[in-house]
């Protein structure tokens, strides 16, 4: 790759050598140490490549050896710029694209976000242009360090951030703390919670049966074959304290947690109708009628050819859009595209019992999937499919097995022992 730049700015030509022995030729060439390449056999001659200044070294190799040269190509710089020396506008535009794409290459034109799972790249970037981190910036004012420690301190769950210039291009890498909501709580953080005298309480999120119960903290106020309604508690934060007595002198509060299925039943319906609209593109001389513009965006400019106004009622619009950049880096801030407007007419048809059945069919197969995919089981399906003349439902109950509990905060108690003694006190200030 080197030696073709080398080659490509000193400048080479191609030749053709003919005579009695162009083999000689190639041995003395060989002799005084002039440089060929690229050879082969044409037609009872050779056909090579040599730098220009070997050009007059040959002629005496080529006066003693009786051969003959032919120059069938100019190649390289050097030659290019002599072909084109009267044509100063196009080296004009030469130089300034050079001087453009430097001023480019000083500015970021697009921010790269890899890893996040939990928020979205709109987030992240909303939150960089309010640390004003944005498209446009100077590379010279971009500090990466700083960008990898704020995206730290305002997000608790990224626990490792790198952010680096890519050509044009900030590229942040982020890794997320994917056992966050799986963390089991310290006894600091029980500590807390309990000097807070706060908790939650598992309760049922519909009316259910219980199928199995298995708690890990808290204490469970139902069993299994237990008929629960929605909010009953299923699992209590709330722990009591008792003395020798087995009398109660107060409370512990702590967040329950445990793995709780229920079996409920799930009214399912979907309504088709039976008849839907379906686009009629309008032709003229069997070829679609659309409107076309192009346009190109330099920065926050753009600048159209053409328009896409209609007089029709309906239309559809497309458009795409290509970024220019170099290698995969160097974005430009320049890209172009094509907007084009798609007219037609509707009309209505009827979907035959067969079809009709067959959509409501699919769409009761994907709710199940997603069903499934929450963790969800069918135990039984009642869902049938009524007919009618303008419409089709697909109705009925299915009875679902699956996670039935939700989150609440627990109702603070006050403490026995401090509501007896409190009592005491206003018994004995009325007697005083």
């Amino acid at each position: 790759m080197l030696l073709s730049m080398i080659r490509f700015l000193r400048g080479y030509i191609k030749i053709r050598v003919s005579g009695y022995s162009p083999e000689r030729f190639l041995n003395a060439c060989s002799h005084k140490g002039i440089c060929l390449w690229g050879l082969k056999p044409v037609r009872g001659a050779y056909e090579m490549y040599t730098d220009a200044r070997s050009l007059k070294k040959m002629k005496a190799v080529l006066k003693k050896t009786g051969t003959k040269a032919e120059i069938t190509g100019r190649y390289g710089l050097p030659f290019f710029l002599h072909r084109y020396r009267k044509r100063k506008v196009f080296f004009a535009g030469i130089f300034f694209c050079a001087a453009l794409i430097y001023i480019f290459s000083l500015f970021i034109w697009e921010i790269d976000i890899e890893g996040n799972l939990r928020r979205t790249d709109e987030a992240i970037l909303s939150f960089l242009d309010s640390e004003d981190v944005r498209h446009g910036m100077p590379v010279s004012k971009v500090d990466c360090s700083r960008i990898a420690s704020r995206i730290r301190e305002e997000y608790s769950d990224i626990i490792w951030v790198s952010a680096s210039i890519q050509g044009a291009k900030l590229v942040i890498r982020v890794k997320e703390n994917e056992d966050l909501s799986q963390e089991e709580p310290s006894a600091d953080s029980e500590e807390k919670a309990e000097d807070s005298k706060k908790g939650t309480d598992l309760v049922a999120d519909r009316d259910c049966t219980i199928v199995s119960i298995v708690t890990r903290n808290g204490i469970p106020a139902v069993k299994a074959g237990s008929k629960v309604k929605k909010g009953d508690i299923l699992v209590s934060g709330r722990v009591e304290m008792k003395n020798d007595a087995g009398e109660v002198t107060g409370y512990r509060y702590r967040e329950a947690d445990a793995d709780i299925k229920g079996e409920y039943i799930q009214q399912y319906e979907n309504t088709v109708e039976r008849e839907y609209p379906v686009k009629d593109y309008i032709k003229e001389r069997n070829q679609p009628v659309k409107k076309s513009q192009w346009y190109l965006r330099i920065g926050p400019w753009t600048a159209s050819l053409g328009s896409i106004e209609n007089k029709y009622e309906n239309c559809e619009y497309r458009a795409w859009e290509k970024d220019l950049k170099l290698g995969d880096s160097f974005i430009l801030p320049v890209s172009f595209g094509e907007r084009e407007v798609v007219p037609y007419k509707t009309h209505r048809e009827s979907l035959t019992d067969e079809e009709i059945q067959q959509d409501l069919s699919r769409a009761f197969a994907l709710w199940c999937e997603e069903l499934e995919k929450k963790g969800v089981e069918i135990i039984r399906n009642d869902v049938k499919i009524y007919t009618e003349q303008k419409k089709a439902s697909a109705k009925g109950s299915v009875t679902l097995q699956g996670e039935v509990a939700e989150k609440r905060d627990t109702e603070i108690l006050p403490d026995p022992e401090r509501e007896t003694l409190e009592t005491e006190r206003e018994n004995q200030n009325g007697n005083d």
